[in-house]
């Protein structure tokens, strides 16, 4: 099980730019709020959560990706 990557979305744009960015890695990803999971490459799934509560993201990608999107969500301040 990979490591729990914290995201937080200030508004809509940081929820379409987090899905950009997801967009362009293979793997798959996902998006926790508590229980509740979803795609997080998808932007209607992410607007169903409640943007204001603390989620994290979990990915299934090879290693050399995974430091290369938390690298990237770091210089976009969302994680």
């Amino acid at each position: 099980m990979s490591e729990k990557i914290p995201v937080r979305f200030r508004d809509i744009k940081d929820v379409n730019k987090f899905v950009d960015i997801l967009s362009k890695f293979e793997g798959d990803f996902d998006l926790y709020c508590g229980r509740y999971c979803v795609d997080a490459k998808s932007i209607l799934g992410i607007l169903t959560m409640d943007l204001r509560n603390p989620m994290f993201i979990r990915m299934n990608c090879n290693p050399s990706e995974q430091h290369e999107v938390i690298d990237t969500l770091h210089a976009n301040a969302l994680a």
